[in-house]
């Protein structure tokens, strides 16, 4: 009867401890997986894909996806995308279109505004802001949400818009 207790204790305190210690919520290894890769003849994007392809002209990720509080106590979402430029040109700037579910209010078009020299990627320096206080941005920011609070990455898709090349 005492070691059927016991038994049981212990059981109950495993199952609480491993559930306190699990992390559910999107971690920056999660997002490593998210990569849009292109090819181009000249300066012209002529295929992209979601999947793993050989030596890539343009490489386009998503590293940076975490929650914030404002000092106000809004709550609000930064998201950024690199690019990657393995084109033997240098690059003023790119748009990215980022799709975070089906629906029309959960998409983000991405504008990376620095110079991207060859071989180099760009940074997270600037980055845009999804507030849970602006009314349109609020189905984005709910699905954002989602996706961090499920740590579900599969339904974020990646587009490249436009490329901006930097004038000789």
């Amino acid at each position: 009867m005492l070691r059927s207790k016991i038994s049981k204790f212990f059981l109950i305190f495993i199952l609480i401890a491993t559930s306190a210690f699990s992390n559910n919520y999107l971690r920056p290894e999660f997002l490593k997986v998210i990569k849009y890769g292109c090819f181009l003849e000249e300066k012209s994007v002529v295929f992209c894909t979601d999947q793993d392809i050989t030596e890539p002209h343009l490489i386009v990720r998503l590293p940076l996806l975490e929650p914030i509080i404002l000092s106000n106590g809004v709550h609000a979402f930064r998201v950024m995308a690199t690019l990657e430029n393995n084109t033997g040109f240098n690059l003023s700037g790119a748009s990215v279109r980022v799709f975070f579910g089906e629906q029309a209010g959960q998409v983000l078009d991405v504008l990376i505004s620095e110079k991207i020299i060859y071989r180099a990627t760009s940074t997270t320096k600037k980055s845009h802001l999804i507030r849970s206080d602006v009314p349109i941005t609020i189905p984005l920011y709910e699905r954002l949400n989602e996706i961090y609070l499920s740590a579900d990455v599969s339904d974020i898709k990646i587009s490249l818009k436009e490329l901006i090349f930097e004038e000789i």
